[in-house]
């Protein structure tokens, strides 16, 4: 299991509500998805940069949540994730939103490691480098 681990806090937007006034049930999953990418703010280096400028990136293979209690317009949230197994090519990622002390959703999401070519636009799954793999482990954390 890997030690690494973020937490990154968020205000939900009116927008994110539905007509009965509750977050609609997709925005959790932007809500993983953007602390997944906070997460990646930590890592060494400039790898947002360097993914942006090279097409690799790491896409869903999978991801599900579990709802437990509703969210509304203008609540503070904290999204707590951790990444519990690193694979040659993947890794999954562990999400829990709360709202104070109430335990809000759950979820993961397991995402590869992947280049797009430029010119057929179809993914290549990678393998992670060394310097990646530590990091996600935790090892390297910087």
């Amino acid at each position: 299991m890997s030690e690494l681990r973020g937490r990154c806090v968020v205000r939900v937007r009116f927008g994110e509500t539905d007509a009965a006034g509750i977050v609609y049930y997709p925005n959790f999953f932007m809500y993983f998805d953007l602390a997944t990418q906070e997460l990646f703010r930590t890592a060494p280096g400039d790898w947002v940069g360097d993914l942006r400028s090279t097409g690799l990136g790491f896409p869903i293979m999978e991801s599900a949540g579990k709802f437990l209690a509703p969210l509304f317009h203008d609540d503070e949230i904290a999204i707590h994730s951790r990444v519990v197994d690193v694979r040659t090519r993947a890794f999954r990622i562990e999400h829990e939103i709360s709202r104070g002390e109430t335990r809000i959703a759950q979820g993961f999401e397991v995402r590869a490691y992947a280049r797009k070519d430029p010119t057929t636009r179809k993914l290549e799954m990678l393998t992670f480098g060394p310097d990646l793999r530590a990091w996600l482990l935790g090892t390297n954390a910087g």
